[in-house]
């Protein structure tokens, strides 16, 4: 009853989107259904019996339960939990992140668990279980078991066709079945977390990087962006006001820029590695070393400012604070900044990781006085309309240009040769096509989630908009030209403005 229960009700974002590819009352979608249903339930069943004995029985169907209830609501935001997104979950529990988990409660989220996780749950708790012996059990369960894979295999065999060309032509699916993507996706993140034996040595690179020839001091200040699409800046032809300050700037503009990824776990590493978005995981990058370490072995001081979740492992080895538990906006990162890189005498780069338009609360990443664009929405998405969650994610852009903007200020005011540089670590889903926040797959990922905005200031005021295609992969080559570093890793091809 379990298993039925989950592979209907729980799945009906994955339904949603099978009866829109095919049509149910048709012999081949009405077989790859029926066979796929089969092998769902009974991959689900084999789980549930594999790890319930007669002591942990309700308990384990419970979790998976409740579970299941909470993938099922945020499925319909568009939400997958996928190996990344299990590790942003992951690093916010370690980093004790409550903040960002409280904003994604809401009444119709407490609704959905209540009916489809709690209430399931309390009838299960009323079903009387008779003991039995271990093996009369165990015998019970392998038959019950043959049976199920047994009718599984006759109902699959007799759609074999339509399963198996609609399975291979409609591959994205999987990310919607709940909870077995889940389950294999906590198994590839153990995987490669949790057993040291399979990782590899750091591996020291850009160990030869030196600074050569200029006498200069160099101040830059880059910004890591949070969760901005490129089509809500003006600057990338948006037709509302999001960039009144930067707009009167002499900048080089990217517009068009990819991300490296959907979510901050996976994207902000990628965003200082040299491994390129082709050769990148997050667990490699993190057993080498990243631009801002051979930055720093070339001379350049580097300090990392976080007022977002963590800097996800990047600024582990070279100066570093985080200011979210302050509960201040973004702008609060240029306080005393001044003072701090006065008090070196050598080439500074500042990295400031925002909080800038992170979900689902808007609203909250901006103080009234941006609050231009109304009415706004002062909830989760779902719960508002399109021209509200538009015009308080709008708003946060607005904020943003004034951080970016006030940050060119200060680099202009005191130093003669510097620059600030900005890119978004992945974009936002708000909305269209039923899809919000984001973290899809890449392969699945809409245009919103992946095309970000990224653009420079430099003290000699140059000025262009680039529409060449660029990424995330350009970054750290990029800073390692700005500070005229010479190492055997730096690609000048790669260099924004070689």
């Amino acid at each position: 009853m379990v298993c039925s229960f989950i592979v209907v009700f729980d799945n009906l974002v994955f339904w949603d989107k099978l009866f829109q590819r095919i049509n149910f009352f048709e012999a081949s979608g009405f077989g790859f259904t029926v066979g796929f249903m089969g092998l769902f339930f009974a991959i689900l069943y084999i789980v549930l019996v594999l790890f319930s004995n007669k002591i942990t029985l309700k308990v384990f169907l419970s979790i998976i339960l409740l579970v299941s209830a909470i993938i099922g609501y945020f499925s319909k935001l568009g939400v997958v939990f996928d190996q990344f997104m299990l590790a942003n979950i992951i690093d916010n529990i370690k980093e004790q992140n409550t903040k960002e988990a409280l904003e994604l409660l809401s009444v119709p989220l407490v609704i959905h668990i209540s009916i489809f996780g709690l209430v399931p749950i309390v009838l299960l708790w009323m079903v009387k279980i008779k003991r039995q012996s271990f093996l009369i059990e165990s015998r019970n369960r392998v038959l019950a078991t043959l049976v199920v894979v047994t009718v599984c295999i006759m109902m699959i065999w007799a759609n074999m066709k339509s399963v198996t060309y609609f399975g291979r032509e409609n591959r994205d699916l999987r990310y919607f079945i709940n909870p077995l993507f889940v389950i294999n996706a906590g198994y590839s993140y153990v995987d490669d977390v949790y057993f040291p034996s399979r990782k590899e040595y750091f591996k020291v690179i850009g160990g030869d990087a030196v600074i050569e020839g200029k006498q200069k001091k160099t101040v830059g200040i880059f910004i890591v962006g949070e969760t901005a699409r490129a089509d809500r800046f003006a600057l990338n032809g948006y037709d509302k006001d999001t960039n009144p300050r930067l707009s009167k700037r002499n900048l080089i503009n990217f517009s068009n820029t990819a991300s490296c990824g959907t979510s901050t776990a996976y994207s902000v590493p990628c965003m200082f590695s040299l491994l390129g978005k082709d050769d990148y995981s997050p667990q490699k990058a993190d057993n080498q070393s990243n631009v801002l370490d051979i930055l720093k072995k070339a001379g350049v001081k580097v300090f990392w400012l976080d007022n977002n979740s963590s800097c996800k492992g990047v600024c582990a080895r070279i100066e570093n604070r985080n200011m979210l538990s302050e509960n201040k906006l973004d702008i609060a990162m240029l306080d005393d900044l001044k003072n701090t890189i006065d008090k070196q005498n050598s080439d500074v780069l500042i990295v400031l990781h925002s909080l800038g338009s992170h979900g689902p609360r808007y609203y909250r990443r901006y103080p009234k006085a941006f609050g231009k664009f109304t009415p706004v929405c002062e909830n989760t998405p779902e719960k508002c309309s399109h021209e509200e969650v538009d015009n308080a994610y709008d708003n946060s852009i607005l904020y943003t240009d004034y951080l970016i903007d006030s940050s060119i200020q200060l680099i202009k005011d005191n130093y003669t040769n510097g620059f600030v540089f900005y890119a978004s670590d992945h974009g936002e889903s708000l909305g269209e096509r039923g899809v919000y926040l984001h973290g899809l797959p890449y392969i699945i990922a809409p245009k919103e989630q992946t095309h970000v905005p990224m653009l420079a200031w430099f003290s000699d005021e140059k000025s262009a908009t680039v529409d060449k295609p660029s990424s995330h992969d350009n970054i750290s080559h990029s800073l390692l030209g700005l500070f005229k570093v010479k190492t055997e890793v730096y690609n000048p091809s790669l260099d924004l403005f070689k």
